[in-house]
């Protein structure tokens, strides 16, 4: 059996309970695996996450330089943060991908890009790529920082289309707000790429806005 000191220690406690049963401190702890000189793993894990916790997003926006301002955390132990958040990111994403092969619905798409875009700072403008059958080739990140209907980015838009031999595109930002109400910027900037679809014979099937947990579709709104 285990005695209570080591049955606390987050390794110990994880082999003998399961994931499920440690806080957010003790998983972070195990993935640091050592403190520092008058920091036990558990307290420089705790001082993580209380760091963190003001940030928009928590860890899930958190990066390494920010991590290295923490007494404890040098540069090998931010990577190995950081690096776990995006793993567990893109193992959920691969999960909803499954779930969701058909991209035929705005909830299959908002579901895929979710975790992807909900947390973001700033504004991050994609481009989903469907097959005749709409199922999802990729998603292309065309801009960040504001939604624009320039001819440059209706260019690389199209662009991206054609090289991925796309047959239908679905357009996706997000409101870093985490309110996904279109604004008439969203509208106009809609309107324009969908004419251009025609014209490229690629025609735009939505324009997707992603807040916190939920999203608009321009589709179910009747603007498209």
């Amino acid at each position: 059996m285990l005695d209570l000191q080591s049955y606390q220690m987050p390794r110990e406690k994880f082999i003998a309970l399961g994931a499920e049963a440690l806080e957010l401190e003790e998983l972070l702890a195990i993935l640091l695996r050592t403190g520092c000189k008058g920091s036990t793993v558990l307290e420089v894990a705790h001082e993580v996450v209380k760091r963190m916790e003001g940030l928009v997003g928590g860890l899930n926006n958190v990066t390494i330089d920010a991590l290295r301002e923490i007494d404890g955390i040098g540069q090998d132990k931010a990577v190995t943060i950081c690096a776990a958040i995006e793993l567990g990111r893109r193992l959920g994403q691969m999960k909803v991908k499954r779930d969701w092969e058909d991209f035929s619905t705005p909830e299959a798409a908002a579901n895929y890009m979710m975790e992807r875009l909900r947390h973001k700072t700033e504004e991050h403008f994609y481009v989903l790529l469907l097959t005749v059958k709409n199922k999802l080739i990729k998603p292309v990140l065309i801009s960040k920082g504001g939604l624009t209907s320039s001819t440059a980015e209706q260019r690389a838009v199209f662009r991206q289309a054609i090289d991925a031999n796309a047959a239908a595109i679905i357009l996706m930002h997000n409101h870093p707000s985490g309110d996904p109400t279109e604004s008439s910027d969203d509208v106009r900037v809609t309107k324009i790429f969908a004419r251009a679809g025609e014209v490229m014979g690629i025609p735009v099937l939505d324009h997707i806005i992603i807040g916190d947990g939920i999203y608009v579709s321009l589709l179910e709104k009747g603007i498209l």
